[in-house]
């Protein structure tokens, strides 16, 4: 072999083995490596628990990582992806008939006896109503829903307020909401006018 061709070859592998050792640094600059650690705590949305399925709640350097889709769903919103643009997108209209725990609720009858009805996605399949004058709690119950969150479930309300509770002059008002599983207080709160008087 002449010594041209042994040159060359050796110029020809210094060249390549040199554009492999500058491109290398930037490749490895591009690579960002991030260790999850499936998280041992709760997240609650909106007071309702995330349940993980088969996509566990992660923690990434003491940042909770949950699926969009899942908390989307949670809060009542659309989680879309767009393959053309590559994004993520997620919307949630407005609603002026209910929240992410109520929605779709009517209410029916007069002179203190009411139907109500509607859908409720609940901790547990429980919800709670309350009815008040404007002032003070006439009475306050518990109800159960065939389904728990995040399925909803249709339920369906009989009131009865007798004449000596109602207002002379005032609205009766209907409070739905639920307790917090984390720490007691009220969440998802919908209220609902019943009857105006007089």
């Amino acid at each position: 072999m002449s010594r041209w061709r042994r040159y060359r070859g050796f110029a020809a592998g210094a060249l390549v083995g040199g554009a492999m050792m500058t491109a290398w640094p930037t490749l490895a600059a591009t690579v960002k490596q991030i260790i999850a650690t499936e998280a041992n705590y709760s997240a609650y949305v909106n007071g309702v628990p995330y349940i993980e399925g088969d996509r566990p709640l992660l923690n990434v350097d003491g940042g909770t990582y949950v699926p969009l889709r899942a908390v989307g769903e949670l809060l009542g919103a659309q989680v879309e992806w767009n393959e053309a643009t590559r994004e993520v997108h997620i919307v949630r209209e407005a609603d002026e008939t209910g929240n992410v725990a109520f929605r779709a609720v009517t209410v029916s009858g007069s002179d203190g006896s009411y139907t109500v009805r509607g859908e409720a996605r609940v901790f547990e399949a429980t919800l709670q109503y309350a009815v008040s004058d404007g002032h003070r709690y006439l009475l306050e119950e518990t109800a159960q829903v065939r389904e728990g969150a995040p399925a909803w479930s249709a339920f369906e309300l009989k009131i009865a307020v007798p004449a000596s509770q109602r207002p002379a002059n005032g609205t009766l008002m209907l409070e739905l909401f639920e307790y917090s599983a984390k720490d007691g207080t009220k969440v998802n709160v919908w209220t609902v006018p019943l009857e105006t008087f007089p």
